[in-house]
């Protein structure tokens, strides 16, 4: 059974330790109601976008799409280009284990295609754990980095990693791009997903499929629409990625920190029971020998 002295380390230093969990999620609250609102501001411009785009899609036949760089579709995928987000830093619950899982899952299924792999991260986790041997040896290299970015994402950063992709693919370096990320449904759910970016896929949102048979006037004609909507639309993209997944994020920490925070008083109280239990034992015993000497001397 350990000492008084030794019981008494524990409980201080636990109590150090609910102290930083319990700050760590007042902050990670603080941050995440901004960064709801960033999505509550942005997912109306979001939605127009992909309505819009719908509505241009939909103007034209497969064979004027297939004149578009960005819209066309290769008969045969011989590279890939996986974008990966996830966090700097830790303490966010089974946020980063989640996109790395999926991520390592749809490298597997990539591989047992015969399709080869580039990686472009985003966030220190995703980089240091797809930089392994493990994944060099199999010719799986991390092409492209970015870590340490803000919480709100900048528009330059953005503006380069869509024209990143985008180049990629209109150069036919790699003939698709994917994005695994999370998405933030609310403080209690982020669900990890992944998604075809490049070719630009048919938006299929409930609201551009009520609109999408609608009868417009296009002004200008739909091929200048498209080559201006349609970097936009990548960029767009990419920034409602980068949103959700940082949110996820700060839900994700504040979520484990609160439950950090509460399994800190659990173990506190366990202690201090233990550390009672332990002092008063201690003076029954002392009580023991005192009557004990006492009745040797009578």
């Amino acid at each position: 059974m350990p000492s008084l002295k030794e019981i008494k380390i524990k409980i201080g230093s636990t109590k150090k330790t609910k102290k930083i969990t319990a700050a760590m999620k007042l902050v990670a609250a603080a941050k995440v109601n901004k960064m709801q609102k960033l999505i509550k501001a942005a997912r109306p411009y979001a939605n127009a976008v992909k309505k819009l785009y719908s509505q241009l899609q939909d103007s034209l036949d497969p064979e004027q799409l297939e004149q578009y760089p960005l819209l066309k579709t290769y008969d045969s995928v011989s590279k890939v280009l996986l974008v990966i987000i996830s966090s700097d830093i830790g303490l966010c619950g089974p946020y980063n284990a989640n996109v790395q899982k999926l991520a390592r899952n749809r490298i597997e299924e990539l591989k047992e295609e015969g399709v080869e792999i580039e990686l472009l991260t985003i966030g220190r986790k995703a980089t240091d754990f797809f930089s392994k041997d493990i994944y060099k040896d199999r010719g799986i290299n991390v092409i492209k980095s970015y870590i340490q970015l803000p919480t709100k994402p900048e528009l330059e950063t953005v503006h380069e990693i869509g024209q990143f992709m985008a180049d990629s693919f209109t150069d036919n370096k790699v003939q698709r791009v994917e994005v695994i990320s999370t998405r933030f449904l609310n403080m209690v759910t982020q669900l990890a997903e992944h998604k075809i970016v490049l070719p630009v896929q048919k938006v299929t949102t409930e609201e551009a499929i009520e609109e999408s048979h609608a009868d417009i006037i296009l002004e200008p004609d739909a091929s200048s629409l498209i080559n201006t909507l349609t970097p936009m639309f990548i960029n767009n993209t990419v920034y409602s990625d980068m949103l959700d997944a940082t949110t996820s994020e700060l839900a994700s920490r504040m979520t484990a920190m609160s439950n950090a925070t509460n399994n800190a008083d659990s173990v506190i109280k366990k202690l201090l029971l233990q550390y009672n239990k332990a002092r008063q034992a201690a003076i029954t015993q002392e009580i023991s020998e005192i009557v004990g000497g006492s009745a040797a001397l009578a």
